[in-house]
């Protein structure tokens, strides 16, 4: 039996969902795929912890009662990257916040771990946006794996479609509902009579959205993804300043109400048209007509719809945002690089 050691970069609700879902299903991983995972080492932005016989339950519940993995110590990633240059995890999960303006403090030790052939798995979509290309470049370069499924809508496998299932297939433009809180908050106010604040709220309560909800609502995290689809497409990235940008802070319910009426749904709506390897990406909510292959994506359901030269049109609905979703996505990625 086969057992990588783990390290986690950020210990907020992703990678603590990631660590409990993997505990629940780990001997059946093991029987499938020979391998288990031991969690070795845990860093945020002001702890750091590296212990071969780790409690990572207990960790978990330390973070829980008290925000907190351990004393707070001067430049817990620097003490990570200690770790990565002795190689003494095999795996590295970013589970940070992403950064809205740059490429994030995690970028560094995902080079470093890339370049010693260590896996990499990013869930901070902020290296990829805005490092993108250097990133892939040094993997390919050093045979190394890296998975970014859980930054490209997550559970509805768009990023692998793109890299397997429409490889070479002449890909126009790409068209999606890629925020599940969004999608929510919409589906809320067109159906459930309420308004944007209590939409958000309750999107709070039930875990689809987090506190700090400016990410999704302002189109940020769509922005995003549609740059990272592009990256996988056409090797290249933009800049998220070359994205006009429109979120659906500024809807009110009179507005959605309207759309309602006329037997159309509004949804926030990330275009990516393609031309010479040439990317233009928009992110803005539009109405849609019954025709519209994504008009039934409801809930905090995903959908994206793909055009492309040889193999006509594509549209998968499904998913939907929560912490085991991503939590799944995770484990995906790391069983496709141990299988590779």
């Amino acid at each position: 039996m086969k057992i990588y050691n783990v390290g986690l970069v950020g210990f907020g609700n992703v990678n603590r969902a990631f660590v409990n879902h993997y505990l629940s299903i780990k001997e059946k991983i093991a029987q499938c795929y020979g391998f288990k995972l031991k969690f070795v080492a845990v860093c945020d932005s002001r702890s750091f912890i590296h212990k071969i016989n780790l409690n990572i339950l207990d960790l978990i519940q330390r973070k829980e009662k008290s925000s907190s993995i351990g004393r707070e110590i001067r430049n817990p990633l620097n003490r990570f990257a200690n770790i990565i240059k002795s190689k003494k995890i095999d795996i590295l999960i970013d589970g940070m916040p992403s950064s809205k303006v740059d490429e994030g403090l995690t970028y560094p030790l995902l080079v470093k771990a890339l370049k010693r052939k260590i896996t990499v798995v990013c869930v901070n979509k902020a290296p990829l946006v805005y490092k993108g290309e250097n990133l892939l470049k040094i993997a390919k370069t050093y045979n190394a794996r890296i998975g970014i499924s859980g930054t490209a809508a997550g559970s509805l496998p768009s990023s692998g479609i793109v890299i397997n299932e429409l490889i070479e297939s002449g890909i126009s433009s790409v068209r999606g509902i890629l925020n599940g809180t969004c999608n929510y908050v919409l589906d809320r106010m067109m159906f459930g009579g309420l308004n944007i604040y209590e939409a958000v709220k309750k999107a709070v309560e039930i875990g689809i959205a987090e506190p700090d909800y400016r990410f999704d609502l302002e189109g940020t995290d769509t922005c995003f993804k549609m740059i990272i689809l592009g990256l996988l497409i056409t090797g290249r990235s933009i800049s998220p300043k070359e994205v006009p940008c429109t979120g659906i802070m500024n809807l009110r319910r009179e507005n959605i109400e309207s759309v309602v009426k006329k037997g159309k749904a509004m949804r926030l709506i990330g275009n990516l048209s393609i031309e010479d390897n040439r990317q233009k990406i928009s992110v803005a909510p539009e109405m849609l007509d019954k025709e519209d292959p994504l008009f039934d994506v409801r809930g905090s359901g995903k959908g994206i719809t793909f055009k492309t030269k040889y193999m006509g049109d594509l549209t998968i609905i499904g998913s939907s945002s929560g912490r085991t979703n991503i939590a799944a996505t995770i484990l995906k990625d790391i069983i496709n690089a141990i299988k590779r």
